[in-house]
């Protein structure tokens, strides 16, 4: 009868675990090279804190996707009716 730990031997022999764990370690340098690498370039790329000054009367634009939804203008109300009637004929 075979004992367990023979059959993880023959399963699993210990020279397979040093070349993962060499295949690993490369792995990992190579990974941490490129995102040096990647990061420096990154430095070209000036990123500005781009500020707007709020509307607070955003959502009464005509052209506001808001202003459609709510249908709280003039303009949107009518387009309102003319796409419900025109759907209700269908």
């Amino acid at each position: 009868m075979v004992s367990q730990s023979m059959t993880f031997k023959i399963l699993f022999p210990s020279s397979y675990s040093v070349e993962v764990s060499k295949l690993r370690q490369q792995l990992d340098e190579a990974h941490l090279a490129w995102s040096r690498e990647w990061k420096a370039r990154q430095l070209d790329f000036k990123i500005e804190n781009i500020r707007f000054v709020h509307d607070p009367h955003w959502n009464k634009r005509i052209f506001s996707l808001q202003a459609a939804h709510d249908g709280e203008i003039w303009f949107w109300r009518a387009t309102h009716m003319i796409v419900l009637s025109g759907a209700s004929s269908i």
